[in-house]
This record gives structure tokens, C-alpha cells and sequence, in this order.
């Protein structure tokens, strides 16, 4: 790794920590009611868990020079999560008139929720069955994400929204995706 590459992921780092003081900041300012946003708690932590895995993936590229192989098993569950978190966040956007996009979103975080519990569980499954089943359920809630982005940016959907916000989350299932595909061990 060359000096230059070192430096940048130090700064990089180094932001990335006063990034993560200032959200744990914000969130205990938040949790004791002396702040108040439009942010629920709940995405505060989910930055923060996202800034902790970018930052530990950046030291140990700095320390390595290479990222070790990963347990599948942990990513999908950090990633099932986030997947859970961001319909839970979308279900909480939408207009109130948006019933069924309420519904649909509702039931991708209990079908996250229940991979999750699967996972957990060790329910009798191979990790390629339960990658399998995550890789199917990422298929289907990503194609919802970009529908849904579609919407927002073409104003036929009711929400809170932001344009950036919903190709944000369709990016990072897409992320998501690419995670699942290859075949990596613990």
C-alpha cells in the first residue's frame, strides 16, 4: 500500500470517528430529550453500526493491506438488519395514504426480522440455504426500492422521502447483492 493510500485512509478514518462521536452524541442528546430531530433513533444507531463496519474495513486494509475473508453468516445478519431497518424507515416515510406500499414495506422488515431469527436459531439450515433465501428476499426488496425510487422521483408517491434517500437504500441492496454472490467462509 503506498504512503499516499495510507494517508488518505487515515483521514478517511479520522472523519469517520468524529462522524461516529458526533452520531453517539446526538443519539444520547436525543435518548434524553435534550435534542430533538425528525430523525428517528433507531437510523442514528443504524449510521452508526454502517460508520463502525466502513471504519474497521478501512483499518484493516491500513494494518493488512488486504481484507481477511469474512464470515457469511455475520455479514448477512449485519446486512439483514440493515435491510430490516431501512423498510422499517421507509414504512415510517410513506404518507399515510400509501397503504399498500406500507404493507409491502411492512412485510419485507418481518421477512428480514424472520431471517434474522432463522439465522439465529440455526433452524436446521445450511448457510447456502439461508443465503439462498436472503439472496431471494434481497432480489425481491430490491426491485421494490427501485420501483419505489421511480415513484418518488416521478411524484406518484406520497412521502417524506427524499429523492437521494430512496437511491441511497436501492444502492446499498444492490451492495447487498454483490455480497451474497460470492462464496466466502468463516
Amino acid at each position: 500500500m503506498t504512503v499516499m493510500v495510507r494517508r488518505f485512509n487515515n483521514e478517511a478514518l479520522q472523519l469517520l470517528r468524529g462522524l461516529i462521536e458526533l452520531k453517539q452524541n446526538i443519539l444520547r442528546e436525543v435518548n434524553d430529550c435534550r435534542l430533538f430531530t425528525v430523525n428517528y433513533p433507531l437510523l442514528i444507531e443504524h449510521i452508526i453500526r454502517e460508520a463502525k463496519l466502513y471504519a474497521a474495513t478501512i483499518q484493516e486494509l491500513n494494518d493488512k493491506g488486504e481484507l481477511s475473508p469474512v464470515c457469511q453468516k455475520s455479514l448477512e445478519a449485519f446486512w439483514n438488519r440493515i435491510m430490516m431497518e431501512h423498510a422499517l424507515f421507509i414504512r415510517g416515510l410513506l404518507d399515510p395514504s400509501e397503504e399498500k406500499l406500507i404493507e409491502t414495506a411492512d412485510g419485507f422488515a418481518k421477512d428480514y426480522k424472520e431471517l434474522l431469527e432463522q439465522a439465529k436459531a440455526n433452524e436446521n439450515c445450511t448457510i447456502d440455504e439461508m443465503t439462498r433465501k436472503t439472496m431471494e428476499e434481497t432480489i425481491k426488496y430490491r426491485d421494490f426500492k427501485e420501483a419505489r425510487t421511480k415513484g418518488i422521483t416521478g411524484c406518484e408517491i406520497s412521502s417524506l422521502i427524499l429523492p437521494l434517500l430512496a437511491d441511497h437504500v436501492l444502492r446499498e441492496a444492490n451492495h447487498y447483492l454483490r455480497i451474497l454472490m460470492p462464496e466466502s467462509g468463516c
